[in-house]
């Protein structure tokens, strides 16, 4: 088994292979091994987070390193030390180590512990989703009213072992002060974490705000209720800003390589020599898939790899006008990826896109390319024109999603609907638009709706009952269906 140094794991940048052993230096001298397990985390160069054996005992290490170790491992000591003194139980600081260019934590480790974002996804009612809500709101209260502020601050970083709630990571943490939290700051640091979630579950707020109100003492106040979600839209739209930002450079998730000619994206983990050779020449297999579309607008092809099946969409250039339209305007391949990910930090099923290219001359763009993960299943017409017992309730579900984030579809084609085992899917994105204002939100969702009855004409019990179903949506938008 191979033993490890600082440098070894800054070199390794992401490929950290385990298990391997690390010397390091404990307070007081003398020198321990420890054998890590399996690496949980990992910022590559900066920090490693692992399960390790000491002794025979299984502890959590957090192993900071490089020139900014000793900050990080300050910060991580005295976040424990916040959550201690706020009276907020937290895996023990067992003791701290060094190694040359870096600096170590252990902690206890709580076998069997469950977080609970692994209880959240598998609740599936609102019951049981307040109850987890609640637990989170007793701890911020009790952070809050010792001037404690989780700035990362999601269900991961709570768990539950032995029927005792943890809060973990004090890297981000922080003291404001001696005494509470003020009311502002309260609110500021809660909304982060309703920010997090799917806008679908805004429907929680008023339950569990009320439960924090509670803790805090606090007597229940509407205009601060009011207040508190405006508060977590405004987040959220943070959030997401930054979230579909980074789809589009060089990060943990993404491979980015933007050149005067090309500009390329792709999902890290789905890069490999395959799909190398097919972004470098993507007109070729293209040419060599199953066609399934060979439009004016676009062209679409079936590729199979060795281990999954991708489906290539290239986006033409109709003519000389269309190309010069064009030019100076963010491709539709562009515009695709961009709302596949913007549905993906929404939480509403559509394409997962694993690349996309844009081909270019400086600023000006030519012919695009979205790669997307095939979806198997038939689209909605098909489906359920040959089975009207289908599964409506759930894209009107998706409909209802897409209506409470103001976002129009605008080409709402029953075949831009695909029926998997999990549930609908939706397809063709590049008209999708997000709208600021309630007005033309309601002109361009309204055209949806009526595009999307026009796909159950030939059959009148199908759009009965969607008619039935989109009833009250359709309402709000004054459409009678």
């Amino acid at each position: 088994m191979k033993t490890l140094d600082a440098s070894d794991l800054i070199n390794a940048r992401r490929d950290v292979q385990v298990p391997f052993r690390l010397l390091v230096n404990k307070p007081g001298g003398g020198q321990v091994a420890l054998l890590f397990l399996s690496v949980l985390r990992l910022l590559p160069a900066k920090r490693i987070v692992a399960l390790a054996e000491h002794e025979g005992q299984q502890v959590l290490v957090k192993t900071f390193l490089g020139r900014t170790a000793d900050k990080h491992a300050f910060r991580e000591r005295t976040g424990v030390l916040a959550f201690a003194q706020a009276d907020v139980s937290t895996p023990d600081l067992l003791w701290e180590g060094e190694i040359e260019n870096g600096r170590l934590l252990v902690f206890r480790y709580l076998s069997g512990a469950v977080s609970f974002a692994q209880q959240w996804n598998l609740s599936h009612d609102s019951r049981a989703r307040i109850e987890i809500l609640a637990g989170v709101m007793k701890i911020l209260a009790k952070l809050h009213d010792h001037g404690v502020v989780q700035n990362d601050i999601h269900l991961a970083n709570f768990l539950l072992s032995e029927g005792k709630i943890s809060t973990i990571d004090g890297g981000a943490v922080e003291r404001k002060g001696e005494g509470p939290l003020p009311e502002r700051s309260s609110m500021k640091n809660l909304a982060m974490f309703f920010a997090q979630f799917y806008p679908r579950f805004d429907l929680l707020i008023d339950d569990v705000f009320r439960q924090y109100e509670e803790y805090r003492g606090w007597r229940p106040d509407e205009v601060r209720l009011r207040r508190f979600r405006s508060e977590v839209l405004r987040c959220r739209e943070t959030r997401k800003r930054n979230y579909i930002s980074k789809t589009f450079r060089d990060c943990t998730r993404f491979l980015c390589w933007s050149k005067f000619t090309r500009f390329e994206v792709c999902e890290r983990e789905a890069y490999c020599n395959e799909l190398a050779e097919i972004m470098e020449d993507p007109d070729r297999f293209i040419e060599a898939g199953l066609m399934l579309k060979d439009g004016n607008s676009s062209t679409v092809a079936l590729i199979r790899l060795v281990d999954r099946t991708l489906v290539i969409k290239r986006y033409n250039i109709k003519s000389p006008w269309h190309g010069l339209r064009r030019a100076f305007r963010k491709s539709r391949a562009w515009q695709s990826w961009s709302n596949a990910h913007r549905m993906e930090f929404l939480g509403i099923p559509a394409l997962k896109p694993v690349a996309m290219i844009e081909n270019r001359m400086g600023p000006i763009r030519t012919t695009a390319y979205l790669i997307t993960e095939f979806i198997e299943g038939p689209d909605a017409l098909e489906s359920l024109l040959a089975d009207p017992n289908g599964d409506l309730e759930a894209i009107t579900r998706i409909l209802q999603d897409l209506s409470d984030v103001q976002i129009s579809h605008g080409d709402l084609k029953a075949t831009n609907f695909v029926m998997t085992d999990e549930g609908p899917v939706m397809v063709d994105l590049d008209g999708m638009k997000e709208h600021r204002s309630r007005q033309s939100f309601e002109q361009a969702f309204s055209r949806d709706l009526e595009r999307f009855m026009e796909n159950w004409q030939d059959s009148p019990q199908l759009k009965s009952r969607f008619s039935g179903l989109l009833r009250d949506l359709s309402s709000q938008y004054g459409l009678s269906l």
